[in-house]
């Protein structure tokens, strides 16, 4: 489903937003999700406008404009917001941190050609699908909604 995205920094506000409008349409129980990346020479940027970064910049242009931070470690992060009713929301989030690195491997996701996390070898972009899954930020967040699931069930 196609949401409109508000401009914000703060990913958690932004997977709210997405929520209320997917539960307005569908009336029905949503999970929303967004990954978003960080580096930290840019404090809060990109953050969830990487797509725009992106889109406008390429890698060659965030690298370029990188290349004049001496720090050039990131975070990606994942929030996966999830509502029964539209009101009460859940949100998991999955935080991954690495490096900016020149890109290496597929570059069929956004920025995982440029992600090294930190202690591997290979970029996102070289990793398997399932090699990927594992230690990605969507994992590690699918993961902690996973078992919430769990709880509630055991709950009931």
């Amino acid at each position: 489903m196609d949401l409109q995205e508000i401009q914000t920094a703060d990913l958690r506000e932004l997977i709210k937003n997405k929520l209320q409008q997917a539960y307005e349409k569908l009336q029905a129980p949503v999970i929303v999700e967004d990954t978003s990346l960080y580096f930290d020479a840019w404090n809060e940027l990109p953050g969830p406008f990487v797509k725009w970064f992106l889109e406008n910049m390429g890698f060659a242009g965030m690298l370029s404009a990188l290349s004049t931070f001496e720090d050039k470690s990131a975070q990606a992060v994942c929030c996966l917001g999830f509502t029964l009713d539209g009101k009460t929301m859940h949100f998991f989030e999955g935080k991954v941190k690495g490096l900016i690195v020149e890109p290496r491997g597929s570059r069929n996701f956004g920025w995982d050609a440029i992600f090294q996390p930190s202690g591997q070898q290979q970029t996102f972009g070289e990793k398997t699908a399932e090699e990927k899954y594992r230690i990605s930020a969507r994992g590690k967040a699918a993961a902690k909604f996973k078992q919430f699931l769990k709880l509630k069930v055991k709950q009931k």
